[in-house]
């Protein structure tokens, strides 16, 4: 290791050794991995190319028993020359040395006092004599602390004989150990050319200085920084630091460090005495500060000795405040404490903290870490503790405690730590709820158990299309079996969760009569939840389609209540009465509400199915890109199989928004995920059907379509809930007859729909008006669509209101008024550009009934003799195109074009310079492909 930040204290040993006038003994103290070592060598190399001789020993702590040890080692040093060694090794193996005598006389503190034998000490005394008379000697002695007591009386009694002469002794000991009898209470201090240097951690400078040594540029200050931080300035640790950093294959981060810093955070630990290591690995696994009485019961070791080696490790600067001063240093130690001992310390920790009344959060985790911990408190700790987590949105932490919980809980406590666990499981994967239906089954045939209350998995299996085990639990806890409080209980199964998710889902289930104990009095859901106040109404209402009441119980419920559990299923269907009601802005803001709040609590599940309502929202509001993203991010947060039966929302958006977008193939990607059966039981299969019969009718498909439409329509006329605001099937269904030529039941479908519809739903009631203009003959049509426009104008859908401006302008085109149908064109178009739909001269939902039951037989009237293909490229001139863009465009050659260009001007008696009023006279561009971008031009 390089040596810098020592340059005084290098400086203070030259000065001694600089004339070697005199000798001189020297203790360089300090802290554990200070650098004492890189000075001592430094300056032994120093004195050597001085032109002395430096004899060097380290000791250690596993020979501190070993007799002489550390003086054998300094005249074993390879600058002494041999014939002084091998003298030196005569007078240290020949003599059969016995170093205590049989009854030796005790020192000041009580000790036995080493008896060295004369002869050796003279030996050694007559070699180093010779040495000296040629050349200046240096004795360099490291971890001086853990020096046997013979070696140190042996060096005090040459130190004491040559005086004056130039022998210079340095030692290198750690001013935290309690070593050997040594050295702070030994006669050096005494002696008269006694100096001490203390070394201190490096600072920030020291620790630059280092840097810049090694590194190829200049380090940066935040590397300096961490540097310090992490190392405390002590060199061994900053230069494994440096180490890590220049190996490529590591990142440093402030929580973990590299490998070399872990190795030189063990080596600096072990080289302190015990208890030290284990302390350390104690207050790791705590990672928090405690009472040294505390500690010293996960140690077994008294509180003063506890205090002390806090004390040590806090001067030493590597505790700060009870806990390590780096989470490098704390990942180290453990990582470097074996899992066995981790184990037993988090079981013991824990157990002291349960007793001391540390809070269940604080306890819980080392029971987690303890492996299995079996005791009569621990599964009530690790429930209070989970539900805590959870409250917090901290799932994962909540799912660990539960799942420890789950290994030892006995059956008596197993119904509510199972109903607890799948809460939370159910929060990131629904179909966690699946993979535990066998304990469902197990604990309902054991009966009721503590905390059972809790147990019911009965929404989670309606979610995932599990109806007939779901209304045998609602049946089981409605009959009083399985509950403590039947009438209470049956309250809250009716509203809390499982009953609401049936209304939202399954409207089928509310036409089975209700046990009697759903319908007692003084079981009202307030009583058990506030939050629920308003719930029945909007359960209601949302299979009833009574709709007095439902906002304002939605508003009410969606104002005060907070998102959990519980609540999701009372929330999204308040929701749903905002958007079933065409409130679609106050669905929207209500939803964003909802939407960050499940982002920002980290709950996948409640994520994906709220972004899953808002695209839907937005397909309703006509914002495809908007609907297109946001049910790609549901799908891409849950797995469709996790998604269960409420996989129809999200899939239905995302066909719908491509359809309107026109991107078909991808489209049809969503079609082809495969649905649970139970879907088509559930409101979302409703929107399923639909979505899929408007794709049916977008790639010309409308026999398909049609059976989609009429599935949905009797799907809705079974559960009593055949409600166009729910779903406008019959929308679909007349552009499916339409396009089959069926115009007898497009209309009887037409009329139907819109006197089901009042003025409270403008969107719908404009969608139905637009249905019906299709139907009509053109002076009713137009009134309809004016009707249509009007209302839809002030609804929120820009995409409805684009398709009947657009039918709109289609009328009035064909009644021969080219600039209002302008008008009604420019702005169809420019909200489809908003919308980002697919251009509407690619049909926008009605163009194969030609804008009315007359409009083929006019269109042949007023265009006599040509064909489609003549037609065509009739429509194209008269826009303006030149033949080589016609023939682009329709995929034929130059050629062609200028043949069905000879047959249009002898068929209708035109030039080419007449062509375009002949066609706006007869009304032609009304069956054109291309008729609004023709309107466009012509303005």
């Amino acid at each position: 290791m390089v040596l810098v930040g020592r340059d005084n204290e290098l400086g203070t040993l030259k000065s001694l050794f600089a004339s070697f006038s005199g000798g001189s003994v020297v203790v360089i103290s300090g802290g554990i991995a200070t650098g004492k070592t890189a000075l001592l060598r430094t300056a032994g190399e120093w004195a050597a190319k001085s032109g002395g001789l430096t004899l060097g020993a380290v000791a250690s702590r596993s020979e501190r028993d070993l007799p002489l040890g550390v003086l054998e080692q300094l005249f074993r040093s390879p600058g002494l020359p041999r014939e002084s060694a091998e003298r030196a090794i005569r007078w240290l193996d020949a003599d059969a040395l016995s170093t205590r005598s049989p009854e030796p006389p005790a020192g000041q503190d009580g000790e036995a006092v080493v008896q060295v034998p004369a002869r050796v000490l003279r030996g050694m005394l007559e070699i180093l004599r010779d040495l000296l008379d040629e050349r200046p000697v240096v004795l360099s002695v490291d971890d001086a602390h853990h020096a046997d007591v013979p070696s140190l009386q042996c060096l005090l009694y040459l130190v004491r004989r040559l005086r004056g002469a130039r022998l210079h002794v340095l030692f290198g000991e750690c001013s935290h150990s309690n070593g050997a009898s040594a050295l702070m209470r030994s006669e050096f201090l005494r002696e008269p050319l006694f100096r001490r240097i203390r070394l201190e951690p490096l600072s920030r400078a020291g620790l630059a200085e280092l840097a810049a040594a090694q590194l190829p540029e200049r380090p940066p200050y935040d590397l300096v920084t961490e540097m310090y931080e992490a190392s405390a300035g002590y060199p061994m640790l900053a230069q494994a630091f440096l180490d890590d950093h220049r190996d490529g294959s590591f990142r440093w981060s402030g929580a973990t460090g590299g490998e070399a810093f872990g190795r030189a955070v063990l080596d600096f630990l072990y080289r302190h005495e015990s208890p030290v290591v284990e302390l350390a690995r104690a207050i790791a696994v705590l990672n928090k500060p405690v009472s040294p009485l505390l500690l010293a019961g996960v140690l077994d070791i008294g509180v003063d000795a506890c205090r002390q080696v806090v004390h040590l490790l806090t001067t030493a600067k590597v505790l700060v405040d009870g806990r390590f001063r780096h989470e490098a240093f704390r990942a180290a130690v453990l990582d470097g404490t074996p899992s066995s001992t981790r184990r037993a310390t988090h079981a013991k920790i824990a157990d002291l903290l349960h007793n001391e009344g540390f809070p269940a959060v604080e306890v819980a985790a080392h029971i987690v870490a303890a492996g299995r911990l079996e005791a009569p408190w621990v599964v009530p700790i690790l429930q209070e503790a989970a539900e805590h987590a959870l409250a917090g949105d901290d799932v994962t932490t909540c799912i660990h405690y539960l799942r420890a919980a789950h290994q030892v809980c006995d059956e008596r406590q197993r119904a509510a730590v199972v109903s607890m666990l799948v809460d939370a499981e159910w929060r990131l994967d629904p179909a966690a709820v699946l993979r535990r239906l066998h304990e469902f089954c197990a604990v309902g045939d054991a009966g009721p158990g503590e905390g059972s209350d809790h147990f019911i998995p009965a929404g989670y299996l309606l979610w995932h299309g599990r109806v007939r085990e779901a209304l045998a639990i609602l049946d089981l806890l409605a009959s009083g079996r399985g509950a403590a409080a039947e009438g209470e209980r049956a309250s809250t199964v009716d509203l809390d969760g499982p009953g609401l998710w049936g209304a939202y889902l399954y409207p089928a289930l509310f036409k089975r009569p209700r046990p009697v104990a759903l319908r007692r009095q003084g079981s009202m859901p307030v009583l058990v939840n506030p939050e629920l106040q308003g719930a029945d109404v909007i359960a209601a209402e949302l299979v009833h389609g009574k709709q007095p009441a439902v906002l304002a119980a939605a508003e009410g419920l969606l104002q005060r209540s907070r998102l959990s559990e519980r609540m999701l299923a009372p929330l999204t269907a308040a929701l749903a009465a905002f958007t079933y009601n065409d409130r679609l802005a106050e669905a929207a803001g209500w939803c964003d509400v909802l939407l960050a709040e499940a982002a920002g609590r980290r709950s996948p599940t409640w994520h994906a199915l709220f972004a899953a309502e808002r695209a839907m929202i937005h397909v309703r509001q006509g914002e495809l890109q908007a609907a297109e993203e946001q049910a790609k991010a549901a799908l891409s947060l849950i797995s469709p199989p996790s998604w269960g039966v409420v996989v129809g929302l999200p899939l239905a958006a995302a066909v719908l928004a491509l359809t309107g977008k026109g991107e078909l193939d991808e489209a049809a990607t969503y079609l082809d995920v495969p649905v649970p059966e139970a879907l088509f039981q559930t409101r979302m299969g409703l929107h399923y059907l639909c979505a899929r019969g408007r794709y049916h009718l977008s790639t010309n498909h409308p026999h398909a379509a049609l059976s989609d439409f009429l599935a949905c329509g009797r799907l809705m006329g079974d559960w009593g809930i055949d409600l166009p605001v729910v779903e406008a099937w019959r929308s679909g269904a007349v552009e499916a007859y339409l396009q089959l030529g069926d115009l007898s039941e497009a209309r009887a479908l037409g009329d139907e729909q819109l006197a089901m519809i009042d003025a409270q739903h403008p969107r719908t009631q404009g969608m139905a008006l637009r249905a019906q203009a299709a139907t009509r003959d053109l002076a009713a049509r137009i009134g309809l669509l004016e009707e249509a426009v009007g209302l839809l104008q002030g609804c929120g859908d820009k995409l409805e209101l684009a398709y009947a401006l657009a039918d709109l302008g289609r009328a009035c085109l064909l009644l021969g008024e080219a600039k209002r149908a302008r008008k009604h064109a420019r702005k169809a178009l420019a909200l489809t550009r908003q919308c980002g739909a697919k251009a509407l001269d690619q049909g926008s939902g009605f163009d194969a009934a030609l804008a009315g039951p007359e409009g083929a037989a006019a269109y042949a009237d007023t265009a006599p003799g040509l064909s489609d293909a003549e037609r065509r490229v009739a429509t194209l001139a008269a826009a303006g195109h030149t033949n080589r863009e016609i023939s682009e465009k329709l995929f034929v050659t130059i050629s062609t074009v200028e043949q069905h260009l000879t047959r249009i001007y002898r068929k209708l008696n035109v030039t080419r310079f007449d062509l375009q009023d002949a066609l706006q006279d007869n009304g032609a561009e009304l069956t054109d492909p291309d008729w609004l971008k023709i309107l466009e031009k012509c303005s």
